[in-house]
């Protein structure tokens, strides 16, 4: 996994398909949690848990952004073109577009596609800069169960002696015949 004191480029900004956020980029909530049905013992002690999957990972980045002149840098006109962008996967009465999206600390939790949940408004910080917050769900579709047939299971297990059996009734039956 790259570390951003060697790799500070992958680390300030997301990629959202092919597309560079502006400003920098901080990522966070990119937990990834699972799902257990926690059963109680009666009358004892303790409990069981059941393992039920992997739950969809939630998370926010925060940009900050400036304007600098000197430098030829307007994040904020960026972000515009960079907000667009999420606005179009916003659901509009579906199921909301999954954007392929990548930072590694994303990557480093398997974090692959998500959708926007909301964008949040500019908060200047009275500098000239301001931040900007996305939350973000996880978008990972549900894995098919396999195609392959299941073998019914026999109510009573196999004689390993049938065919010895087999062959004894077809010698008595050989004998008793005149």
């Amino acid at each position: 996994m790259p570390n951003p004191i060697d790799n500070e480029e992958l680390f300030d900004a997301i990629l959202v398909g092919n597309d560079r956020s502006p400003g920098q980029v901080t990522v966070s909530g990119h937990d990834r949690n699972f799902k257990f049905d926690v059963k109680d013992a009666d009358g004892a002690g303790g409990a069981h848990a059941q393992y039920k999957g992997e739950q969809l990972a939630q998370f926010t980045t925060s940009f900050y952004l400036v304007k600098d002149p000197t430098l030829g840098v307007d994040e904020f006109e960026e972000w515009e073109t960079f907000a667009a962008i999420l606005r179009a996967a916003l659901p509009k009465g579906g199921q909301a577009k999954a954007l392929p999206i990548y930072h590694p600390d994303l990557a480093a939790n398997d974090i692959k596609k998500a959708s926007p949940q909301s964008i949040g408004g500019l908060v200047h910080d009275g500098k000239g800069g301001a931040n900007v917050a996305v939350k973000w769900i996880e978008y990972r579709p549900p894995k098919k169960a396999s195609a392959l047939p299941t073998k019914p299971t026999p109510a009573t297990p196999p004689d390993p002696n049938a065919d010895l059996k087999a062959q004894i009734d077809q010698l008595l039956k050989e004998a008793q015949t005149p």
